[in-house]
C-alpha cells in the first residue's frame, strides 16, 4: 500500500468526503436492524439473493439502501449491475456514491459507458463522480483509459472536480495500456500538492519512459510527496537514452541527502537498479545507515547485484510450487448471530458513537487504532476477539517494506477473514490485512506507511492508526507486538 502533514490532512477530506454519512440520520428500527443483519449475512456468506437484494436496495431506510448497494459490491456477482440500475441513482448522494462503488467492484468491462456518463457529466455530484472515477481503475482496460483520458483533458480544476480528478489521476495510472500522457502531464503542473502528486504517481505507475522528461522535472518539486514518486520513477531501466540515464542517476545520487526520509529511502531503491561504481559506492555508503529503512533498502539493492549462486543442480530450493488452495470451509453462522453483530458494531458506529480503539505496544514505542465498526464489522468483531485472547502477543512482523506497509505473521487462532471492502481508500496508516485474493486472508494485520493507489478495491479498510505512526514508520523486521488491548470497546 507517502505522506506528509499537509497530504494527511487533504486525505482525510478526501476519505471523509468518500465515505460522509448519509444525509439524513433517521433512527434505525428493529426492522431496518434484521434487514441490515441479513445483509451482513449476505455478504459473508457470498449470497447473491436476488429477492433479498432488490428489496432492501427499495427499502424506506437510506441505511438499508445503503448496505444493500455495498452488499452487492462485495457478493461481486454481475447480475448485481442490473439491481442497482433497475432505478435512478438514488436522491441520498451517499446512497448513489455507494451504489456507483458497487458496480466498480463488478469490475465489469462492458460498464464503461456509464461511469463515462457519470464522471464527465458536470451535475453528478462530487463523490459520486470520484467513485465513477475510482471504478474505471478496478477496470484497467483500454476504453476505461480513454474516459479517463478526455475527463482529465477537460475538466478544470475546482472544489466540485478536484477530488474526482485526484481519482482520475490514480485510476489512469492503474491502466494497463500505455498511451498519450499529455492529460497526466497537464496536473502535474497544477497548484495544488494532492494533485500533482498523483500525477506524479500516474506518470510513474507504468513505467513508460515518454515520462522520463516530466518525471525528472518533479524528482525538485517542491512537495516532497511528489519527490517521492519521482525519485522512485528514475530507475534505470525506465529512462531511454544514455544522456538521460545519467541525468536520472545525478539527481538519485542528489536524492540520497533529501530533508525527507521517504525520498531517501526511494533514493536508496532507485540507485540499485545501476551498477557503476558511484552506484555501488552510495549503497555500501547507505547500509551502514542507523535509519533502518535506509540500511535494509541498501543491503536488498546489493544483493540484487550480487544474487547468491543458484542451488546445485540448478533445481529450486523446496521442490515445487505452491500448490492448490485449499477450499475453505462453508459458513455455517446462523442469522442471530450476525444480528448480535450488527447491533454491537454497525448500530453504535451508525448512532455516531466513539468508534472502538485499540492500542499495540512494540520495542519502538505505542501505536492506538481506531477501527471502522460501521463498514467492517465481522473484521472488526475477529479483531477485536484477537485482541481480548491475548494471541496477538509476541506475534512478529515478518515483512517490513519501507515506505510500504509492516506485515504480521499469521496469529495462532485466526478464524478466516471475509473482506468487507468500502469506500474507505487504502490510504496512508490503513490498517488492514494480508491475503493472496479476496477471502483468503487471517488475521496478521498490516500497517501502511504509504497510500496504496495499486491495490484499491481487494483489501479491506479495518480501520486505521490515530497515534504514533512514528512508531509504525520505524519498525523493523521481526520486530514483536509486547502487549495489546483494548482501550474503548462495545
Amino acid at each position: 500500500m507517502r505522506l506528509n502533514g499537509f497530504l494527511v490532512v487533504f486525505a482525510a477530506l478526501l476519505g471523509s468526503a468518500r465515505v460522509a454519512p448519509a444525509q439524513s440520520r433517521r433512527p434505525l428500527a428493529a426492522q431496518d436492524i434484521d434487514d441490515i443483519a441479513r445483509l451482513v449475512m449476505l455478504e459473508d456468506h457470498r449470497d447473491f439473493d436476488t429477492t433479498d437484494l432488490s428489496r432492501l436496495l427499495a427499502s424506506n431506510h437510506p441505511e438499508v439502501r445503503r448496505r444493500a448497494a455495498l452488499a452487492i459490491g462485495r457478493i461481486a456477482n454481475k447480475s448485481g449491475f442490473s439491481l442497482l440500475t433497475a432505478r435512478p441513482l438514488d436522491a441520498d448522494t451517499s446512497v448513489a456514491a455507494t451504489e456507483v462503488f458497487a458496480v466498480g467492484q463488478l469490475k465489469d468491462s462492458s460498464r464503461v459507458e456509464w461511469f463515462d456518463s457519470l464522471l464527465n457529466n458536470p451535475r453528478t455530484a462530487p463523490t459520486v463522480a470520484s467513485e465513477a472515477a475510482t471504478a474505471l481503475g478496478k477496470i484497467k482496460n483500454a476504453a476505461a483509459r480513454a474516459v479517463l483520458v478526455r475527463f482529465l483533458s477537460t475538466v478544470k480544476s475546482g472544489a466540485r472536480r478536484d477530488a474526482a480528478i485526484g481519482e482520475a489521476l490514480l485510476s489512469i495510472g492503474r491502466c494497463i495500456p500505455r498511451g498519450d500522457i499529455t492529460p497526466i502531464v497537464r496536473w502535474s503542473e497544477s497548484a495544488n500538492s494532492e494533485i500533482r502528486w498523483r500525477a506524479t504517481w500516474a506518470l510513474f505507475r507504468p513505467r513508460d519512459p515518454a515520462a522520463i522528461t516530466t518525471l525528472l522535472n518533479l524528482a525538485h518539486d517542491k512537495s516532497a510527496d511528489v519527490r517521492v514518486w519521482a525519485t522512485r520513477a528514475l530507475a534505470k531501466p525506465q529512462a531511454d537514452s544514455a544522456e538521460r540515464t545519467a541525468q536520472a542517476e545525478k539527481i538519485v545520487l542528489a536524492a540520497l541527502h533529501d530533508e525527507d526520509r521517504r525520498v531517501r529511502t526511494e533514493a536508496v531503491v532507485a540507485i540499485g537498479t545501476y551498477n557503476d561504481s558511484a552506484a555501488v559506492a552510495a549503497m555500501n555508503t547507505a547500509k551502514e545507515s542507523a535509519d533502518w529503512w535506509i540500511s535494509s533498502s541498501a543491503v536488498a539493492a546489493l544483493a540484487r547485484l550480487n544474487p547468491p549462486p543458484a542451488p546445485a543442480g540448478g533445481g529450486r530450493q523446496g521442490g515445487g510450487g505452491r500448490g492448490a488452495r485449499p477450499v475453505p470451509p462453508p459458513i455455517t453462522r446462523p442469522l442471530s448471530d450476525y444480528k448480535a453483530i450488527v447491533e454491537r458494531w454497525v448500530v453504535p458506529d451508525y448512532n455516531g458513537a466513539p468508534r472502538p480503539t485499540a492500542e499495540w505496544e512494540t520495542p519502538r514505542g505505542k501505536i492506538t487504532i481506531e477501527l471502522y465498526p460501521g463498514d467492517a464489522p465481522l473484521g472488526v468483531e475477529e479483531f477485536v476477539r484477537i485482541v481480548e485472547s491475548g494471541s496477538i502477543v509476541d506475534t512478529k512482523f515478518t515483512r517490513v517494506v519501507p515506505d510500504f506497509v509492516d506485515q504480521e505473521e499469521t496469529i495462532p487462532g485466526g478464524h478466516r477473514l471475509r473482506d468487507e471492502v468500502s469506500r474507505h481508500g487504502l490510504t496512508r496508516a490503513n490498517v488492514a490485512w494480508a491475503s493472496a485474493g479476496l477471502d483468503t486472508g487471517t488475521p496478521g494485520y498490516t500497517l501502511a506507511n504509504a497510500v496504496q493507489p495499486h491495490n484499491e478495491g481487494d483489501f479491506t479498510a479495518l480501520g486505521r492508526v490515530t497515534k504514533g505512526m512514528d512508531v509504525v514508520d520505524h519498525i523493523e523486521l521481526n520486530d514483536k507486538i509486547t502487549a495489546a488491548r483494548m482501550l474503548t470497546k462495545r
